[in-house]
């Protein structure tokens, strides 16, 4: 991949500084993220300072969870000092108010956005559909994927089968592609994609049904270097045709000890993470 015509800042001022979190979980189960929410809070505005932070979905949920735990838990995510962004789960999308009450909640009127920040450019894709035309919602948790499910992955078609747990497939929907086919058509920066759903990496029942379509699209645009993704939130990292695939630890699932998060930081040449807790850390050259 050739990123010479997009180097428009000159070497060494491009670099920049992220804080992630993903699959929080607070008030799953009734269990509280609170203290760990505290910790990543505190090291981010005491050590690392990052230009923004994001959460990766599932930031609260479940079936006895409600706005107040979000807000809750959103209050102490906003005390980052650097911009907050969110990018929908699967289970933020059908508890409590569904995808628009967690936009009023924590203040914002996107489920799809991009921007633009120190040279590079950012875009927050919502993979929390089940299928066209039926967002992930209260009344759609996706028990409807019954096996097999046809899934159209960048390394092979296949199906779902029923030793496969239900629920758990995201859908890009047309709307959505069209947007990202044209924002990147837009840019000439440097572009990272944030997703709920793994791409390109991790169990195929995890991940998004038309995942072949959205890689095509980034390895197309020549601009896409970096993609990070929870969902089924193990370490896991993929480079594939120029691009750099991450699932990062959940905070609060899938885990043997609460607290995960990642600090990410990329300039001109590298993608440098360093993890807390479970998270695994690495050094990539771009």
């Amino acid at each position: 991949m050739h990123f010479s015509a997009l180097r428009e800042e000159r070497r060494g001022k491009m670099r920049i500084k992220f804080g992630v979190v993903t699959d929080v979980h607070h008030a799953d189960k009734g269990q509280d993220l609170t203290n760990y929410m505290m910790a990543f809070v505190k090291d981010m505005n005491q050590n690392f300072h990052p230009d923004f932070v994001i959460e990766l979905g599932d930031f609260y949920g479940g079936v006895s969870a409600t706005k107040e735990d979000l807000r809750h838990i959103d209050r102490i995510f906003k005390g980052c000092e650097a911009p907050t962004y969110y990018v929908f789960g699967n289970v933020d999308s059908w508890s409590d108010g569904g995808k628009e009450g967690f936009k009023e909640t924590v203040g914002i009127d996107y489920t799809w956005y991009s921007f633009d920040m120190r040279g590079f450019h950012f875009i927050l894709l919502d993979g929390a559909w089940t299928e066209e035309g039926k967002s992930i919602s209260p009344d759609n948790h996706g028990e409807a994927q019954v096996p097999p499910v046809y899934l159209r992955l960048a390394d092979g078609d296949r199906f779902t089968t029923p030793d496969d747990p239900i629920g758990h497939v995201g859908h890009i929907p047309n709307q959505d592609i069209q947007r990202l086919k044209e924002d990147l058509a837009a840019t000439q920066k440097r572009s990272i994609v944030f997703c709920h759903y793994p791409i390109n990496l991790g169990p195929h029942w995890a991940r998004l049904d038309n995942e072949a379509e959205i890689v095509e699209i980034f390895e197309k645009s020549e601009k896409v270097i970096a993609v990070f993704a929870g969902h089924h939130p193990l370490c896991r990292y993929k480079e594939d045709n120029g691009i750099h695939y991450f699932t990062l630890q959940g905070m609060g699932q899938n885990c043997e000890r609460f607290g995960s998060y990642a600090k990410v930081v990329i300039t001109e040449n590298k993608i440098i993470i360093n993890g807390e807790a479970e998270q695994t850390s690495y050094d990539i050259s771009l």
